[in-house]
């Protein structure tokens, strides 16, 4: 199998995906691309719509991702929008919104595309989390301050440390992944 390109200008998911599918022998390359992003209320067809864009611009298999955060507790807020929640909130407007809710899980739905000529096909995982209670960390999406995968640290905690606190869990890259080594076969 080639190098398939990864579109992101995130380099935390793209350090992610490429230790996961270094573990199923595929290589990708990050890619950046300015992709106007459409707005949805899921992020499934934000992702669709992402990858066909991408292939339409470099002519060759790409891979894209969305993330949308589900909050069970505030009716699935604020799902695909976490990228402008991030610019209109600080994390203590994330802690204040979020201080009186006895249920505390979060969902990040990872939502990964593969995008050729030939056909699209969308992979989608929920990982669970926990909104801590207090920010902890750096980080310039305000979300990953208190949002927590093993319920000790947060994703900004992980991230200093070049890592992401979901690397543990399964996700939609180890789908992506196994079908496309399947699909090698």
């Amino acid at each position: 199998m080639n190098t398939l390109s990864f579109v992101t200008g995130n380099t935390v998911k793209f350090r992610f995906a490429d230790e996961i599918c270094k573990q199923f022998g595929i290589t990708i390359n990050q890619v950046e691309l300015d992709i106007p992003e459409m707005q949805a209320e899921s992020g499934e067809p934000v992702a669709r719509d992402k990858a066909k864009r991408a292939f339409e611009q470099l002519q060759k298999p790409v891979i894209v991702t969305d993330d949308s955060w589900v909050i069970p507790a505030l009716k699935g807020f604020p799902g695909p929008y976490m990228k402008s929640m991030n610019v209109w909130f600080t994390p203590q407007d994330w802690l204040r919104l979020t201080s009186t809710l006895e249920d505390r899980e979060i969902i990040l739905r990872q939502i990964a595309v593969y995008q050729d000529e030939h056909e699209q096909v969308l992979f989608s995982v929920d990982i669970k989390g926990t909104m801590l209670t207090e920010a902890r960390g750096e980080s310039k999406y305000p979300h990953n301050t208190f949002v927590s995968f093993d319920g000790v640290h947060t994703e900004a905690e992980a991230h200093a440390k070049g890592q992401s606190a979901a690397i543990g869990h399964h996700s939609a890259w180890h789908e992506l992944a196994e079908w496309l080594k399947a699909r090698e076969s």
